[in-house]
């Protein structure tokens, strides 16, 4: 009914008036009922149906399309925005009236037109419901709004000015949708324009979203190339890589549509050798993730930052021992116990001494474990750690246990007892332990 009455009112006021976007037009139409009324019913879409944000027919809202090349005038664009506007607010309602087929409907007209507002706006509004499709499992509009980034990703880059911002526009879009091989074509693409103009910053910014894309997808191999090659820029360019905190004016306003781009971050050498590190233990490959800890311990001891070397120790000796090269873990959980003791980190040197104590058990070396366990009670009693005190004497009982040392043994689980008592934890384990061995020590009659 709302058709024929604006074809009949079309014809009578002839074509003067039918100019694309006018406000008379726009108004008569908002009048006879909702933006998204308004549209023409379309058949369920399926995996065989055409994409629907490739059609290109005339459109109520804009009935008469622009020619290529040509584009809206500011009034004509400032009216067909307000009017997608309204269109995605009607999604949003049949959306949160669980119509989600109704609202992708809607959104699907929102998106055939917003590319007559330019590819910025087109890409945001992509990613704005790219966003929701994946959160609904829209499994068939994600492919819809992926070939549609695709076909853009073809024209723009094929473009001979470079768009740096919408390029990226572009990239996160891909990345909403979860589209990881165009998204990373894309940040290629932006790494090769910083590197034309020799901004190295911006290379690294973008190596380092690739790197993280990789590792959103598991990818870790892939990801510690990247990050190998990130931190080696920043380490040869270190002047270029100061620390900024970001501000306000970080954002980036995208062309013709309210959204922005992230706050722009300068990468640092720290947070690409951390990635690189986590990479590498991820991929399974120790030795690599060795290398990368010692060259962030190299920073921090430029840096004099001494309190951020004992886990990066520590590290690097679990991953000898899981090498078996015992030497060499048992080497840096010394190293470990030293360096946290500079910077009083007593749990990390405690941990460290029950890791070395724990090597000569499994080797039986059972005098030397003994030693270190001495160490720790002292390291356990300077930082008052009473629940450390006990389970070291119960670790001490049961060494004496292994030399059939029994009388030592007792004397080790009865000095828990005392500890255990003042907290009022565990105090029957070690009870257990004590009448035990006072049974087997008891003279035989």
């Amino acid at each position: 009914m709302q058709k024929l009455m604006v074809k009949k009112w079309l014809l009578c006021c002839g074509t003067a008036i039918m100019r694309v976007g006018s406000v008379t037009l726009f108004s008569l139409w908002l009048g006879f009922g909702s933006v998204a009324n308004a549209q023409i019913n379309q058949p369920p879409l399926d995996q065989f149906s055409p994409n629907p944000l490739e059609i290109t027919t005339p459109d109520p809202l804009l009935p008469i399309l622009p020619k290529k090349g040509e584009s809206l005038d500011a009034e004509q664009s400032q009216e067909l925005a307000a009017a997608l506007d309204m269109l995605n607010l009607e999604a949003i309602a049949k959306l949160q009236a669980a119509d989600i087929l109704g609202a992708f409907e809607i959104w699907n007209r929102e998106l055939r037109l917003r590319r007559y507002l330019g590819p910025g706006a087109e890409v945001a509004a992509l990613n704005r419901v790219g966003k929701i499709a994946w959160e609904k499992s829209q499994q068939l509009q994600l492919k819809f709004i992926t070939q549609r980034l695709q076909a853009i990703q073809k024209e723009v880059l094929s473009e001979p000015t470079i768009n740096v911002e919408l390029w990226q526009s572009l990239a996160l879009a891909f990345e909403q949708v979860r589209a990881k091989g165009p998204a990373v074509e894309v940040y290629q693409k932006i790494i090769e324009a910083a590197r034309s103009r020799s901004d190295i910053v911006a290379e690294a910014q973008t190596l380092k979203a690739i790197g993280q894309l990789h590792t959103n997808w598991l990818n870790h191999e892939k990801a510690a190339a990247v990050y190998e090659e990130l931190a080696t820029l920043i380490q040869e360019n270190r002047n270029l890589f100061v620390v900024i905190p970001p501000t306000p004016n970080s954002t980036r306003p995208q062309p013709g549509n309210g959204n922005v781009l992230p706050p722009v971050t300068i990468p640092t050498e720290e947070d690409a050798l951390k990635q690189l590190a986590f990479s590498y233990e991820q991929a399974k490959k120790p030795l690599q993730a060795i290398a990368a800890r010692e060259r962030l311990i190299a920073l921090y001891l430029n840096q004099q930052n001494l309190k951020a070397i004992p886990p990066l120790k520590m590290a690097i000796a679990s991953n000898y021992e899981a090498l078996g090269q015992l030497n060499l873990a048992n080497q840096y959980y010394q190293e470990t116990y030293t360096a946290a003791l500079v910077v009083q980190q007593f749990s990390f040197a405690s941990e460290a001494l029950q890791k070395m104590a724990n090597l000569y058990r499994s080797q039986k070396q059972w005098e030397a474990a003994l030693k270190i366990y001495q160490v720790q009670l002292t390291v356990e009693q300077q930082s008052y750690n009473l629940y450390g005190v006990m389970d070291t004497y119960d670790q001490i009982g049961l060494v004496y246990m292994e030399l059939k040392a029994y009388p030592q043994a007792l004397a080790a689980y009865q000095r828990g007892l005392e500890i255990a008592k003042q907290l009022n934890h565990k105090q029957e384990y070690f009870a257990r332990k004590i009448q035990k061995l006072n049974q087997r020590l008891k003279p035989s009659s």
